[in-house]
């Protein structure tokens, strides 16, 4: 099998060769090399790949297919053949000459790329710092790359993993997902919108309508209600061409059902699960993850409760069945479409009332655990050992842990002391 392609841009030549190191690096470690092949794009290669997104973004604006024939390239191809696309945030030295995008930022080649291409994932360098943690547990949702980190991070080989119980870096944000899966189940969503673009997402998503309107406003007006619709009937076509978070508004006019719907399918794909991840999975009330559920219903783990090790098997991206849990009686609670979100996840109004777990029906004989899940190490810990912070969210649960490290950037800071 032939090997994916990860392209990495900064102006700098010298700082996008260390980028480019970093990466292999950890890819090396997470024996993902012999998987990728990591290019640095040459500034050339950047201008005229740019210049070909903004002509394909005005060939879209005048209702016209935007992608050029094979035997007719347009300077493009090299990010539609990209499995990633890693662009750092400050351009300020590759401004490309008569753009009509002006002033180049990596948010604005995020969403050229992400509208205007066929590249898969899309990770933003340095906009919020060079080693930073969201205590907000937010995400930068407004920001069109799927994931952002800092430069240093680039060489964490847990980013590539699920498991990373033997790993030399501590270090690990629960939020960042296994990004080897993420490529491929993006290519999953894509399947299934390609289908389903004009069907409600709360339906192929498999959300009760029920809980789909227990949903906080700020959750759902992301998503839109269109013309007198209830927010579980809009569409996918709908979301993409009318919310303001899908197309920027100038592009959104230009729809027309039929043509260039490959940029609304690819946008969707993104955008969708995004949301998720990053409004509707923090929540925990909602859908919750493995770590969270253990710390509200011990008796769900499989081995003995005593041992923070058997905590810990909880907290790994991996397939549900393989997290240590006693799955059978949570089973019709848990969330299908796994290709949608980067861990396994259970819908919370649901299970807080099933009869088969034991904190349920016997809730003052809930045990309080002796550690803690801490949010930038995915692994619990002695609770003495945490920092505790509260979450930048609307339900119950806003009350999170960290290690707090030195090195690591914490912001805002504020959300220690409130």
């Amino acid at each position: 099998m032939s090997k994916k392609t990860i392209l990495i841009y900064d102006d700098d030549r010298q700082r996008a060769g260390k980028f480019k190191c970093k990466l292999e690096k950890g890819l090396d470690k997470a024996n993902q090399s012999g998987n990728f092949n990591v290019v640095s794009l040459k500034h050339g290669e950047f201008q005229n790949a740019i210049k070909a997104l903004e002509q394909r973004r005005m060939k879209f604006r005048n209702i016209k297919d935007i992608y050029p024939k094979a035997n007719s390239p347009d300077g493009a191809e090299n990010i539609d053949n990209a499995s990633m696309f890693i662009i750092d945030y400050d351009l300020l030295g590759s401004q490309v000459e008569e753009s009509p995008t002006g002033s180049l930022t990596g948010e604005i080649i995020a969403y050229l790329v992400r509208c205007f291409s066929k590249c898969k994932l899309i990770i933003g360098l340095n906009q919020y710092g060079n080693n930073p943690f969201d205590l907000t547990l937010r995400g930068g949702l407004d920001s069109f790359a799927d994931l952002n980190l800092g430069d240093q991070q680039l060489g964490n080989p847990n980013l590539w993993m699920g498991d990373w119980k033997d790993s030399e870096h501590e270090y690990r944000p629960w939020y960042w997902p296994n990004l080897a899966d993420s490529i491929h189940n993006f290519d999953k969503r894509i399947e299934e919108i390609q289908r389903k673009l004009d069907e409600p997402i709360c339906e192929v998503l498999d959300f009760d309508s029920e809980v789909f309107q227990l949903l906080p406003r700020e959750i759902v007006q992301f998503i839109g209600q269109y013309e007198g619709k209830e927010p579980f009937q809009t569409t996918f076509r709908e979301f993409v061409t009318k919310s303001g978070n899908g197309l920027r508004s100038k592009d959104e006019k230009k729809v027309v059902n039929g043509i260039n719907d490959q940029v609304l399918v690819r946008v969707c794909a993104a955008r969708i699960s995004k949301w998720l991840e990053q409004l509707v999975l923090p929540e925990q009330d909602i859908l919750v993850d493995a770590p969270h559920l253990v710390s509200r219903y011990p008796s769900l783990i499989k081995d003995d409760e005593d041992k923070i090790e058997t905590w810990n098997e909880t907290a790994r991206l991996v397939a549900y069945a393989n997290l240590g849990l006693d799955t059978d009686s949570i089973e019709p609670f848990r969330f299908k479409k796994s290709y949608w979100i980067s861990r396994p996840v259970w819908f919370w109004d649901k299970l807080r009332e099933c009869e088969g777990i034991k904190e349920v029906t016997e809730p003052w004989l809930t045990a309080i655990p002796d550690w803690a899940f801490c949010e930038d190490t995915s692994c619990f810990h002695e609770q003495a050992d945490c920092k505790e912070f509260l979450a930048d969210i609307a339900s119950p649960f806003t009350r999170r842990f960290v290690r707090n490290f030195d090195r690591v950037n914490y912001q805002p800071r504020v959300r220690f002391s409130l």
